[in-house]
C-alpha cells in the first residue's frame, strides 16, 4: 500500500510525502522528511502491517487533539508545530474502536433460569394464596 501526507498548510503546502514502514520528520539529517520550525525528532510514522500509529513529540495534534501516540486513518489532519498535513491511505482499515473487554455479568441463559425460578416462584405463591 501507498500512504503519503499531504501539506495541507505551512511552508510546504501542496507537497506530498511518500511513507515507507518506519518515517522519521523532523528538522534534523536523520529525518525521511525535513520541516523547519519543528524537533529535530519531531515524530515517527510506522506501518505494521495492519495499521499506521504516529509516535510524536511536543506540539503534535491529529484531528485537533494534541497527542503523543495514536493509531492514524485515512483522512486524518495531523499537525507538527506550524505544518499541517492530510494523511491519504487508501485501503487502509480503520483502527478500532472497539476492544477487548472482559466478559462480566451474567449470560443470557443465566437470565432465562433467573426469569423461569421467577415465574415458578410467582405460580407457587397464587396457589398457596388461592388454596389450590
Amino acid at each position: 500500500m501507498t500512504f503519503r501526507l499531504k501539506a495541507a498548510s505551512g511552508p510546504r503546502t501542496g507537497e506530498a510525502f511518500d511513507l515507507d514502514d518506519d518515517t522519521l520528520i523532523g528538522s534534523g539529517p536523520s529525518s525521511q522528511i525535513r520541516l523547519d520550525g519543528i524537533a529535530d525528532e519531531h515524530a515517527r510514522i510506522r506501518f505494521d502491517g495492519d495499521r499506521l500509529t504516529l509516535e510524536a513529540g511536543a506540539e503534535t495534534h491529529v484531528n485537533g487533539d494534541p497527542v503523543s501516540t495514536r493509531a492514524l486513518k485515512s483522512g486524518d489532519e495531523i499537525r507538527l508545530g506550524p505544518n499541517r498535513f492530510v494523511l491519504q491511505a487508501p485501503g487502509l482499515r480503520p483502527p478500532s474502536v472497539l476492544t477487548e473487554t472482559e466478559r462480566s455479568g451474567l449470560g443470557p441463559w443465566a437470565w432465562v433460569a433467573i426469569g423461569a425460578a421467577a415465574a415458578g416462584g410467582l405460580a407457587a405463591a397464587a396457589f398457596v394464596l388461592i388454596g389450590i
